[in-house]
C-alpha cells in the first residue's frame, strides 16, 4: 500500500499488488476508483460509493492537478466530470455495495497475531498479520489501532498509514506475488510435521546425522 496523495479528508491510494490499468483509490469517508488513463486518454472515474457529487468534483480536480506524478507516462490532460459519468459511476459504485466483501468492523488480538474481520454478510474472515506486507513489521501497539473506512472496503491503521483493501484481503492477496512467494517459504521452513519431528528424535538417538567425509 501507497499512500501518493491526502485531499478533502480522503486518502489517494494504491494498493499492493493491484491489477492493471493503472489506477488510484480513493478511501476515507467513502470509496472511490479511478484509472489513471481511461477513454481518450485520460483519468476515468470508475466508481464512487458514500461520495457526495460536489467532493468527488474536488476530488477529480486534484487528480487532474497530480496527474504528471501519480501517472508514469507524464502529463494527462482531464476533461471535466460530467454528470453522466458520475451517475454511471455510483451504479457501479452501488453495485460493489451490494456484491463485494466489505467490513463492519475490525479488531487485532494480541495472543492470536490475527486481525478478525466481520463482514456485512455475516461472515468472518481472520488473517495473520505477518503474512501482510504492509503490517508484518508493525507492532502489537499499532496493529490494535486498526479502524474500517471507505465504505467497508478499507482497512486503516493510522499510526502505520497503512491501508489494505479488503476485497483483496478476502482473496487472499496479502502483498506483492515476490513477497508472499519469500512468506510462504519462510512459513513452511519452520513447520515442524510428525515424520519431521520423529526423524529428529531418532536421530538424536543416534547421537545426530553421521558427519560428512571427504
Amino acid at each position: 500500500m501507497v499512500v501518493i496523495h491526502r485531499a478533502h479528508g480522503f486518502r489517494f491510494v494504491i494498493y499492493t499488488a493491484d491489477h492493471d490499468p493503472a489506477h488510484i483509490h480513493i478511501t476515507g469517508p467513502g470509496q472511490a476508483k479511478i484509472n489513471l488513463s481511461g477513454p481518450n486518454g485520460r483519468p476515468q472515474l470508475v466508481s464512487s460509493a458514500g461520495i457526495k457529487g460536489s467532493d468527488m468534483r474536488k476530488l477529480m480536480a486534484q487528480v487532474r492537478t497530480a496527474a504528471t506524478s501519480f501517472c508514469r507516462s507524464g502529463t494527462v490532460s482531464m476533461a471535466q466530470l460530467t454528470e453522466d459519468e458520475f451517475e454511471a459511476a455510483k451504479a457501479r459504485g452501488k453495485a460493489m455495495l451490494e456484491t463485494e466483501p466489505r467490513a463492519v468492523s475490525a479488531r487485532y488480538d494480541r495472543k492470536t497475531g490475527r486481525v478478525t474481520v466481520e463482514l456485512v454478510n455475516g461472515c468472518t474472515y481472520m488473517f495473520p498479520t505477518h503474512l501482510v506486507q504492509d503490517l508484518a513489521e508493525a507492532s502489537p501497539d499499532d496493529l490494535e489501532g486498526v479502524v474500517v473506512d471507505g465504505m467497508g472496503f478499507n482497512l486503516h491503521w493510522p499510526r502505520l498509514d497503512a491501508d489494505l483493501y479488503v476485497p483483496a484481503l478476502v482473496a487472499g492477496v496479502f502483498g506483492t506475488r515476490d513477497w508472499m512467494r519469500k512468506a510462504l517459504a519462510r512459513q513452511a521452513g519452520r513447520t515442524t510435521s510428525p515424520a519431521k519431528a520423529a526423524a529428529a528424535r531418532e536421530n538424536g538417538r543416534k547421537g545426530g546425522r553421521p558427519r560428512k567425509h571427504a
